[in-house]
């Protein structure tokens, strides 16, 4: 038989919400588990909307959605008026945080792989480029030899050469440069991503490690 959970300020919530979240709702959110194992959440007319975090840590507004009990969601808009929280904790003992810290955990092995792979990738492509560029150079200066109009202008062909030579490191550099864009984003997904499952708050991987948050004692 399906289970359905309430989650808002009233008092039969089956999260705690604490005093002061005036951006959730009396009856916020409904939470079923059905029989087959499916989470899903629905929000109740809430004045201020129902939120789930993606992948790269942005919360993207629903209606009713086909969830995870692993899924992160905000009651609220954005602000300390708000309330956040991983929808297993409808079934969690209370006051345990050891679930959501295991998700941490894999969360945090995703993060360190993505990134690494990405270091790995930039250090690669700053040795194409190392050695890429003077190899483009010396072609350019053989450009005659593919181009016989240039071998019978020896002044056009130095020209076209040289202009050649100087564009070489900043097309190899093009194709092969290090992803700054990309570091950027990955770097702010940690933040986003790798919150304290009670606080909310950014968390040290020392914190996720040992299951326990240094700032609320979450554990």
């Amino acid at each position: 038989m399906s289970k359905e959970y309430i989650v808002g300020r009233c008092p039969e919530s089956a999260v705690k919400i604490p005093d002061g979240r005036n951006g959730v709702s009396s009856k916020h959110v409904k939470i079923t588990v059905h029989d087959d194992g499916e989470w899903e959440v629905e929000d109740l007319s809430s004045a201020n909307g129902t939120y789930v975090k993606d992948r790269n840590g942005d919360f993207q507004r629903v209606f009713r959605k086909k969830i995870s009990e692993k899924t992160v969601l905000r009651l609220g808009q954005q602000g300390h008026d708000s309330f956040v929280f991983m929808a297993h904790r409808v079934v969690a003992p209370a006051g345990s945080y050891a679930y959501e810290f295991k998700q941490l955990q894999k969360m945090l092995a995703r993060q360190r792989e993505e990134e690494e792979n990405l270091e790995r990738k930039n250090s690669r492509n700053m040795n194409i480029v190392k050695l890429g560029a003077p190899a483009a150079m010396v072609l350019c200066m053989g450009l005659d030899l593919v181009v016989p109009a240039l071998k019978e202008n020896p002044q056009a062909n130095l020209m076209v050469s040289r202009a050649a030579m100087c564009l070489a490191p900043f097309v190899v550099g093009m194709f092969f440069g290090i992803d700054r864009k990309g570091a950027k984003a990955v770097k702010q997904r940690r933040m986003k991503v790798l919150t304290c499952p009670c606080c909310n708050l950014p968390i040290s991987e020392y914190d996720i490690e040992n299951m326990q948050c240094s700032r609320c004692r979450a554990h």
